[in-house]
């Protein structure tokens, strides 16, 4: 009886064409947008995740209030003390920032000019494009690497020779560039331009840091750390300082990343009803369409419940098929997302499954009214309709 009932609904369904084309757009829609939807929001949270997890659940990021001078400022001599007298951190690396302007080439332009120290690229994870980092042996030295906001521009992007070498002018003092870097999630201050600390101290005249990256010792608990750091720079330099843990940050993404995949799953789910409507408002169409062919079914000894498992049948296939569709076009959206932001590719099953599933309750739930609605018609009334 079930093959005769699949048997039937396919013949149905290729009978109505155009109707069941028109069902199929809708729900294959719908659910192409719960797959889609809820795999972006799943790998948006993956790639957020990855971003705060690159640098390890053990770095600090402390941040310096802003001063209006090295008297009332943390210094690059403050940092490393802390170093020192700290029971909590195995390494600090002081930052100090400013904008300022650039030539290159015919072209100039603005960046943020970053001087730290050598194991800034360490700490920080950061992948050499060319070149090489900052070294020991560049102290007070004219050096300079380059990130990627840089090396985007046309300047750089169209240079014939090689960069490395190349002389870069800084607030109208030349520069060497010695190395190039690929992009970096975890730190945005190495997409622009980095100089040795000890050359940022002449170049901006000023000894106060704007930041210090920590990574503490294995075993140690960041509110222990952070409490640490916050009473040594009240003690010694009567100022308050914010710190913020990575594994805070983690933390915090894995919450924004379920919020997200919720909401747009809620979104998703309403053109999911959408979809569903429009399966009810097919089947029940059908239904007035094929009264007299209920009527003879009826006649010659269909049960109500024949009638009923029949357009039942049709709906789930419907909605099966669009389903498989849905999963396509759902899959084939993520895609381009993915490709457009740069993010890895990968098909959540929990978004599939979730897609899939849901068309066969879609099938079942809004297929039901109208098999019902035709089960329940006359015989007689249903073989005397044209």
């Amino acid at each position: 009886m079930f093959l005769t009932y699949v048997r039937e609904a396919v013949r149905s369904l290729y009978t109505a064409k155009q109707r069941t084309l028109l069902a199929l757009l809708g729900i294959s829609i719908a659910i192409g947008a719960v797959i889609a939807l809820v795999s972006i929001g799943i790998i948006w949270g993956e790639e957020s995740m990855r971003k705060f997890s690159e640098l390890g659940p053990d770095i600090l990021q402390i941040q310096v209030p802003w001063s209006r001078g090295d008297d009332d400022g943390i210094t690059v001599q403050d940092a490393f003390l802390l170093l020192d007298s700290s029971q909590t951190l195995a390494d600090v690396v002081p930052m100090i920032t400013n904008y300022g302007g650039y030539f290159f080439g015919d072209e100039n332009g603005n960046t943020l000019i970053t001087g730290t120290t050598i194991k800034y690229k360490e700490m920080n994870r950061l992948r050499l494009k060319s070149g090489r980092f900052l070294s020991m042996l560049d102290e007070n030295k004219s050096y300079v690497v380059i990130g990627t906001r840089l090396l985007n521009k046309p300047e750089f992007k169209e240079f014939a020779g090689s960069l490395i070498g190349s002389t870069i002018k800084l607030e109208n003092k030349p520069y060497t560039i010695i190395g190039t870097l690929e992009e970096s999630a975890s730190d945005w201050y190495a997409n622009y331009s980095i100089i040795p600390i000890s050359t940022a101290i002449r170049f901006f005249g000023k000894k106060s840091i704007s930041k210090i990256t920590a990574r503490m010792k294995p075993g140690v608990d960041f509110r222990v750390a952070t409490m640490e750091i916050q009473r040594y720079f009240k003690q010694r330099n009567n100022i308050e300082v914010t710190v913020k843990a990575n594994v805070q940050a983690i933390k915090t993404a894995q919450e924004q990343a379920a919020m997200q995949t919720m909401l747009l799953g809620v979104i998703s789910a309403i053109s999911l009803l959408v979809g569903g409507v429009g399966i009810m408002n097919v089947m029940l169409t059908s239904v007035m369409d094929r009264r007299r062919e209920i009527g003879i079914l009826r006649a010659i000894g269909a049960r109500q419940r024949d009638i009923r498992r029949q357009f039942l049948t049709e709906a789930v296939i419907l909605s099966l098929i669009g389903g498989v569709l849905g999963a396509g076009l759902g899959i084939l959206s993520c895609y381009i997302v993915c490709s457009i932001n740069e993010w890895t590719f990968f098909i959540p099953k929990m978004g599939l499954w979730l897609g899939l599933g849901v068309s066969s309750l879609v099938g079942i739930f809004f297929g039901f009214y109208p098999a019902h609605k035709a089960a329940k018609l006359d015989p007689i009334t249903a073989l005397r309709s044209e």
